[in-house]
């Protein structure tokens, strides 16, 4: 059994499908309370890939060890309830497209306001700034803008991995910096922006092949 060295951690998680969630739960097997705010009506779509169709193996293994609450954050009692759990939370993760926390009024400079010692993670498909910062994200993309993919599969006969490499790497990055940034906090006692991305996470992993 892993050591529960995050037993006194509430990590609030506004995260869908693999990158977030990886994060969360990693998190979680370190003794963590992990809270899911999930959208209504469906919550994370990840819940209803085959064979089940409200409870999928995927969303299980990607979800192990959380708490789930249903919260419409475009409603004012939806935000407000949010609100008042990241008031006293130890770490937020979001994998929204880049501004989307902030409109709804979620994002690092209003949470920085309420909660100076938050660890606030943004995980993106491209980066928080740059010419595809706005652009959606998937796995596949993740290893085919990093050059993994070519080092994966025959460029005369391309095929989709097996498994999700960069969406897993990146949750693995998440959770990396989310640490770090938690020792930083015991010497400061301040928190910080950690951010992340497919492209960074993935060409990050592949650092000789691609240098």
């Amino acid at each position: 059994m892993p050591v529960k060295i995050l037993e006194n951690f509430t990590v609030i998680e506004c995260a869908t499908f693999v990158t977030g969630p990886y994060a969360a739960a990693l998190l979680g097997d370190l003794g963590a309370r992990v809270i899911k705010i999930e959208s209504p009506p469906d919550g994370d779509p990840y819940r209803y890939f085959a064979p089940d169709r409200f409870f999928s193996f995927n969303f299980a293994h990607l979800n192990r060890n959380k708490e789930s609450l249903v919260l419409d954050l475009k409603a004012d009692e939806g935000k407000e309830i949010c609100l008042k759990l990241l008031e006293s939370a130890d770490v937020f993760i979001e994998n929204f497209r880049p501004g989307t926390a902030a409109r709804l009024g979620i994002g690092y400079d209003a949470l920085n306001e309420i909660n100076p010692k938050l660890v606030y993670c943004s995980i993106s498909a491209f980066g928080q700034s740059g010419p595809y910062a706005e652009k959606p994200g998937f796995d596949t993309l993740g290893q085919a803008m990093s050059g993994l993919l070519s080092l994966l599969s025959d460029p005369d006969n391309p095929k989709v991995m097996g498994m999700a490499v960069s969406d897993y790497v990146t949750g693995l990055s998440a959770a990396y910096g989310i640490l770090g940034a938690l020792l930083a906090r015991a010497s400061s006692g301040r928190g910080c922006r950690v951010e992340t991305s497919l492209l960074q996470s993935t060409l990050s992993f592949i650092g000789e092949t691609a240098a």
